[in-house]
């Protein structure tokens, strides 16, 4: 049982400026800590991702990022799998599908909004997906079938970035503009030669 840490988070949460720590393994579990007053850990929860690819042998967390506007934490994982999970329940809320990774060191993150993720992968691709969970969806004749897995997005869209694998892709902190409904935003993409490139990406606000 190898329980080497391969990924650590820190995350400031209600109005006193709390601090939790999360704290992800090569076999893919996560463990959730309080920061007491004292300046030591006090445990929360634990849990394991669990994948039928490996079955059940659990898979090697990459990074943990906080979703703009919500407490929200954003898991990467070596099983072709990215999980939203609910940090107070320590539950996924939806896992995003689409994307090879499962062997690297692969960094995923959102847009300035939260509103969109972005990744690499180990097929030199970068991915989209629409952050927005199905759960946060009213349910309507067009959408009730995709009610019917509410934890599950594999809707994405990708194009190929580079030559070799894509370790790492992050947005901006900030959007170049916002007029007229569109948003221009720069993002950057690295591999693992070292090779880093810039984009931009427009896109139209309006869409929810």
């Amino acid at each position: 049982d190898d329980g080497s840490i391969t990924a650590v988070y820190f995350q400031s949460y209600n109005n006193d400026n709390s601090i939790r720590a999360f704290v992800g393994t090569f076999m893919g579990n996560v463990t959730i800590l309080f920061l007491t007053p004292r300046k030591t850990f006090e445990y929360f929860t634990s849990f394991n991702i669990q994948t039928r690819i490996l079955r059940g042998r659990g898979c090697k967390i990459t990074n943990f990022v906080e979703r703009p506007g919500t407490k929200n934490i954003l898991i990467t994982s070596c099983d072709s799998r990215i999980r939203l999970i609910d940090p107070e329940r320590g539950q996924v809320i939806c896992k995003y599908k689409g994307y090879f990774h499962q062997q690297s060191i692969i960094r995923s993150g959102f847009s300035h909004d939260g509103k969109i993720i972005i990744s690499g992968d180990e097929k030199s691709f970068i991915y989209f997906w629409d952050a927005k969970t199905p759960s946060d969806t009213s349910v309507t004749a067009k959408n009730i079938k995709r009610q019917l897995r509410r934890d599950k997005n594999d809707c994405y869209y990708r194009f190929r970035s580079h030559r070799v694998r894509v370790t790492c892709a992050t947005f901006a902190p900030e959007p170049l503009t916002d007029r007229e409904g569109f948003i221009k935003e720069i993002f950057a993409t690295a591999d693992q030669s070292g090779r880093v490139k810039f984009f931009l990406n427009i896109r139209n606000d309006m869409i929810s």
